[in-house]
């Protein structure tokens, strides 16, 4: 326990969807269900807060499917890391999976309410025009190098 009382958790999955050598991106919205949303017009994975008897993967297969539409079957744990919002007295923990899609790639639906567009790209510098969170420096390559 800190000055601040005991800190609750969040545990947030992502999946890190990789289709014929690309990964896909999805733009956060500025306004999500009608407040200011966490790294706005930033590019991030499909992710999202694990719910109650649900456990990391089910979570972030959950996500993909609502954020994208499209089904994905995950594999080995890419990327752990936590953080603490003083403000909030809450620890985030963060989990991304590899995935792929399952079946064929029909196309992609977003809800413009979380997000308002998406990219595949090979590497980071595909999009360095753009913001992107952070923590995606650490699971896409950038031109020219292999994670």
């Amino acid at each position: 326990m800190n000055q601040f009382g005991p800190a609750t958790h969040k545990l947030i999955a992502h999946a890190l969807i990789q289709h014929e050598g690309n990964y896909l991106l999805i733009k956060r919205s500025t306004i999500k269900r009608g407040k200011p949303n966490v790294y706005p017009e930033f590019f991030d994975i499909p992710g999202g807060g694990v719910e109650r008897f649900e456990t990391p993967r089910e979570a972030a297969v959950r996500e993909s499917l609502e954020e994208t539409g499209l089904p994905v079957l995950l594999d080995r744990l890419l990327h752990e890391d936590s953080q603490l919002d003083k403000a909030k007295g809450i620890v985030f923990t963060r989990l991304v999976y590899e995935a792929k899609i399952v079946g064929e790639l029909t196309g992609i639906t977003l809800d413009p309410e979380e997000h308002t567009e998406f990219r595949w790209i090979s590497h980071l510098s595909d999009i360095s025009d753009e913001k992107i969170v952070l923590y995606l420096h650490d699971l896409i390559p950038e031109k020219g190098h292999l994670i």
